[in-house]
């Protein structure tokens, strides 16, 4: 199955919970797991099966365009057809008339058709190459391996191969390989600036963070999910123990890559009108 196939049909999007509202051992009852998980990890066995029903840890890239694909998309609707139009009897125009001055305003107005549609080709070109600047900025913020407990062993993994479940150890200066519900502290502090703002570093606990009635677990601020380490955000100081419960674009900086790769151009109302004749 292709990496868009398991994004489509990931159950990690059925399976959302609220993490940072259970407890430790909460947390691992509703993830089907043993509850010497902190301790032994995950099996190799497991951790295979969990790689296929979950799908690699990384984020979906965007179909990359070519710039031929780039300006296409620019010149094609209808008003730079007309444009192109005006600009074609202008020259045939230019070309073919005696007179000076129309000869002018003739070559004038092909200048000048020619000057903003390259102009308007260029600024669409350049705020789509914004755009996945934006997107592989995310990717390379992204942890490239990660020590994980499987099968009782500390061992060294590529972090695209951690799966939810799997015990992850975070010590000073590591990037948090994917969304963890934290297990264990020892004076950390993580930098989530990139997610939540904040330029201090946020100190973490394990308790459960406890919901006023009424209100909804998810509209806790990320800042305020203490017992959480979240994917791409480093570690200041100290280190940790969590168990991770999403992974890839089901991660926090996964849901913002998914956003940005999703973003769509606007058609202007002139376009709208000019569509519908």
């Amino acid at each position: 199955m292709g990496k868009k196939g398991v994004v489509e049909e990931n159950p990690q999007m059925s399976e959302n919970s609220p993490w940072h509202t259970m407890t430790v051992e909460e947390t691992i009852k509703q993830m089907g797991l043993k509850d010497d998980l902190p301790k032994t990890g995950l099996s190799t066995d497991e951790a295979a099966s969990r790689l296929e029903k979950f799908g690699p840890n990384q984020m979906t890239e965007k179909d990359k365009t070519t710039l031929l694909q780039r300006i296409w998309h620019q010149i094609n609707n209808v008003l730079v057809y007309v444009l192109i139009t005006v600009a074609v009897v202008s020259l045939i125009q230019a070309v073919t008339t005696t007179d000076g001055d129309t000869r002018f305003t003739a070559w004038f107005q092909v200048a000048l058709i020619v000057s903003v549609i390259t102009l308007n080709t260029w600024i669409g070109i350049y705020q789509e190459g914004n755009a996945e600047k934006a997107a592989d900025a995310l990717k390379n913020m992204l942890s490239t391996d990660a020590r994980v407990i499987r099968g009782g062993k500390e061992v060294m993994i590529p972090a695209g191969d951690i799966v939810p479940g799997d015990v992850c150890l975070l010590g000073l200066g590591d990037k948090v390989p994917a969304d963890l519900r934290l297990t264990s502290v020892s004076n950390l502090a993580t930098g989530e600036a990139a997610l939540t703002g904040e330029a201090v570093p946020i100190d973490k606990t394990t308790d459960a963070i406890p919901v006023e009635g009424g209100l909804d677990p998810e509209q806790v601020p990320l800042g305020d999910r203490k017992n959480m380490g979240y994917s791409a955000t480093l570690v200041s100081v100290g280190s940790g123990i969590g168990i991770a419960i999403s992974t890839g674009d089901f991660t926090q900086i996964g849901t913002i890559n998914r956003l940005v790769n999703q973003t769509e151009t606007i058609k202007t109302d002139v376009l709208k009108q000019i569509d519908l004749v």
